[in-house]
């Protein structure tokens, strides 16, 4: 799936789902957020690499698999349990990929969000199945052309709640 693709996607659950919900795809800084957690994990589902808990090179499946088939969710808390936020896929992110102009710390006022920006890299996290255990690692980044579609790239989304009123 394309980056374009996985934005449609959003765009079509937008459109799709009642009590005024939107969905997008996560920023970069919300991926690793997710994945590290309070506590910094290495990956996220613990300290070290486990490949009985993510499907990537190691697990030997060589495909991808129904999200939940791993025991990786992140550890309960709040904000916490999400599954496959390492292995199975790349995931495709908000954030523009280019390490010279949008370095570190993080600050999303900064440019690196501009959906509309044309000719730049996107950012893709968590690896795949078919990338190796480094790839895996919650601060592994990778960048690619919105266009791109490769059997190894997918889609997360979050999920915007409307404010209380």
């Amino acid at each position: 799936m394309t980056w374009f693709e996985a934005r449609a996607y959003c765009n079509w659950l937008t459109a799709n789902v009642a009590d005024g919900q939107t969905f997008r795809l996560p920023t970069e800084a919300e991926f690793e957020a997710a994945t590290r957690g309070k506590k910094g994990r290495q990956f996220p589902y613990g300290k070290t690499f486990d490949s009985a808990k993510c499907n990537t090179f190691e697990s030997h499946i060589r495909r991808t698999t129904p999200v939940g088939v791993f025991d990786n969710a992140t550890p309960e808390g709040r904000g916490e349990g999400a599954f496959d936020l390492s292995g199975n896929v790349y995931t495709w992110t908000l954030s523009i990929y280019d390490q010279d102009r949008f370095r570190y710390p993080y600050k999303s006022d900064d440019g690196r969000e501009d959906i509309l920006a044309r000719d730049v890299k996107r950012v893709l996290r968590g690896g795949s199945w078919l990338n190796l255990r480094v790839d895996a690692r919650a601060v592994a980044r990778y960048g690619s052309v919105p266009a791109a579609r490769d059997l190894n790239i997918g889609v997360r989304v979050v999920l915007c709640r409307p404010p209380s009123s």
